[in-house]
């Protein structure tokens, strides 16, 4: 490889590093949002819990029981999307690992041409 194809390369490189991070970035806000919604559901379960002992009634109109349903499957729900997500953040990851290391290499790569320009540059300095 020539050392005029280098900045192309890192331009490259870095694009396709870029391009993985940014399609990663709608799954990471989507797990954080499922997340919250879990937090947000064991939140209301709590505060339930709490109300049911309170309330008379709540247990004998089978209020309770309903809301155990809906609680139970709503969370059945969010735990699958939140298995999707995370399944996709895994493949997304791995793609990105990949653009990462390559990304590295490149820059490494320029680092010790310009550190070989530059040893060559004193060389021939001082050898003249």
């Amino acid at each position: 490889m020539k050392h005029t194809q280098l900045p192309d390369l890192e331009k490259v490189t870095n694009a396709a590093f870029q391009k993985h991070f940014q399609a990663l970035r709608p799954i990471l806000e989507a797990e954080a949002r499922i997340q919250q919604q879990l937090a947000r559901l064991d939140s209301q379960l709590n505060q339930a819990r709490q109300d049911s002992a309170k309330i008379e009634g709540y247990q004998v109109s089978g209020t309770d029981v309903l809301w155990n349903g809906w609680e139970s499957a709503t969370r059945r729900q969010l735990n699958l999307q939140l298995a999707r997500t995370r399944a996709q953040k895994l493949a997304g990851m791995a793609a990105l690992r990949t653009a990462f290391g390559r990304k590295q290499a490149v820059e490494t790569l320029r680092m010790k041409v310009q550190q070989a320009n530059r040893k060559a540059k004193a060389r021939k300095h001082f050898g003249q």
